[in-house]
C-alpha cells in the first residue's frame, strides 16, 4: 500500500542545510498497522508528511496504492490526498463548528447529496462512539472525545491510508488505550492501512504489527514488532524496548546502597530473555529440579506482543559455576538469552 523509495528531505535554514530525512526506503503492506518511532528530531513527523506530500521529498519516490504521488500534477495530488486521512496530536478541529459540522466538512464539494452526507456523518459518529455528541462543540468535549471526532473526520472520504502523528501524546493513559482500541477496530472493520508516528514504545507494542525505528533522519532498524522487542539490534531500539519493561531496573537495584543485592559465593545474577513466541514451558522449576539450583526471582516482565507472550526474568541462581553453566546451555537451546549481570 505504501512504498517509499530512497526518500530524502532537506530544509534550508539560512546558510545551513538540515537533512530531516535521509534515504529512507520502506514498504507497508495493505491493511497493516505500522509504527514509526523515534525521539524528537529523528525525522519521523517529516517522513509522515512526505507520505501524503504535505512535504515534497527533495529526492526519492512516494507510491500509494500503486500510484506515484511524486510524479502527479497538483490537481491529481489533491484528489489522491483525499484517500490519505491524517490525525494530529492537537486534534485541529474547527472550534466554531459542531461535532457534526467538523466530520461533514471534508465532504464539501464531494458531489454527495445532503441525505448521503447525513447518513455518512451519522455512521461515522456511531463508529467512534459519539452519536450523542453530534450537536456539541469541541470546547464541550474531553481530549479523548476530540480525538474521536478527528478520527471520524479523517475517515469521511473513505481513505486507503490513515496517518496518526503523535495522536495520543496529549492524552492520559486510559484515554490513550481507548483511542488505540478504536484505531484497531477501524483497521479491522474497514481494512484501512494505518501508520502510527510516535515516540512511545508502549503505543507500538499495543497496536502495531511492524515497526520502523528512526534516528537522525534514517531508519536504523525495522521488523515485526515481536522480533524487534525480543531481540533489538540497535542501541536506540534497546532504549525504547527497555522503557516499557521493569527489567531494566536491575541496574538501579545494583547501584542502590540502601537495598544492596548480596550474592553468596557460587551465586549468579542472571537476566533471562525469552526469544520465542511461546513462554509456556516451566523453565524455572526445571532449572531448580534438573540442575539443583536455588532460584530467586527478583524481577519479571511477561506480556502479550501481537498476541504472543514475550518477556523475561531477572533471577539469582545459586549452585556454583558448573551447574549454572549447564543450566544456561539448557536455556540457550530453548531460545532463552542468558545474560550474566554479576556473580558472587
Amino acid at each position: 500500500m505504501i512504498q517509499l523509495e530512497h526518500v530524502s528531505k532537506r530544509f534550508e535554514a539560512g546558510k545551513q542545510t538540515v537533512e530531516a530525512v535521509k534515504d529512507v526506503t520502506l514498504h507497508i503492506e495493505k491493511g497493516q498497522i505500522a509504527g514509526i518511532i523515534g525521539f524528537s528530531g529523528a525525522g519521523k513527523s517529516t517522513l509522515a508528511r512526505c507520505i501524503n506530500l504535505l512535504e515534497r521529498p527533495t529526492e526519492g519516490r512516494v507510491i500509494i496504492g500503486g500510484e506515484e504521488l511524486t510524479s502527479m500534477s497538483e490537481r491529481a495530488l489533491r484528489e489522491k490526498r483525499k484517500k490519505i486521512g491524517m490525525i494530529f496530536q492537537h486534534f485541529n478541529l474547527f472550534a466554531s463548528r459542531t461535532v457534526y459540522g467538523n466530520v461533514a466538512y471534508p465532504l464539501k464539494g464531494s458531489g454527495y447529496s445532503r441525505q448521503e452526507i447525513d447518513r455518512k456523518v451519522k455512521s461515522l459518529l456511531e463508529l467512534v462512539g459519539l452519536s450523542d455528541k453530534a450537536e456539541a462543540y469541541p470546547s464541550q468535549l474531553s481530549g479523548g472525545q476530540k480525538q474521536r471526532v478527528a478520527i471520524a473526520r479523517a475517515l469521511a472520504n473513505d481513505p486507503e491510508v490513515l496517518l496518526s502523528d503523535e495522536a495520543t501524546s496529549a492524552l492520559d493513559p486510559e484515554t490513550t488505550q481507548s483511542i488505540l482500541r478504536l484505531l484497531k477496530e477501524v483497521n479491522r472493520t474497514l481494512g484501512i492501512t494505518i501508520v502510527i508516528i510516535t515516540h512511545e514504545m508502549q503505543v507500538i507494542k499495543e497496536i502495531c504489527q511492524r515497526v520502523y525505528v528512526m534516528e537522525r533522519g534514517r531508519v536504523v532498524e525495522e521488523g515485526d514488532v515481536f522480533h524487534v522487542f525480543a531481540s533489538p539490534q540497535q542501541a536506540i531500539t534497546r532504549r525504547f524496548v527497555e522503557s516499557t519493561s521493569n527489567l531494566s531496573r536491575i541496574r538501579e537495584l545494583l547501584d542502590d546502597p540502601a537495598r544492596p543485592i548480596k550474592l553468596k559465593p557460587g551465586d549468579y545474577l542472571l537476566r533471562l530473555n525469552y526469544l520465542e513466541r511461546s513462554t509456556s514451558e516451566a523453565l524455572i522449576s526445571t532449572l531448580s529440579r534438573q540442575f539443583e539450583l536455588d532460584i530467586n526471582i527478583l524481577l519479571g516482565n511477561i506480556e502479550l506482543i501481537d498476541g504472543n507472550p514475550l518477556g523475561g526474568l531477572v533471577v539469582i541462581a545459586g549452585g556454583g559455576h558448573d551447574k549454572v553453566t549447564a543450566a544456561a546451555e539448557y536455556l540457550s537451546q530453548r531460545n532463552v538469552l542468558v545474560e550474566v549481570i554479576s556473580h558472587g
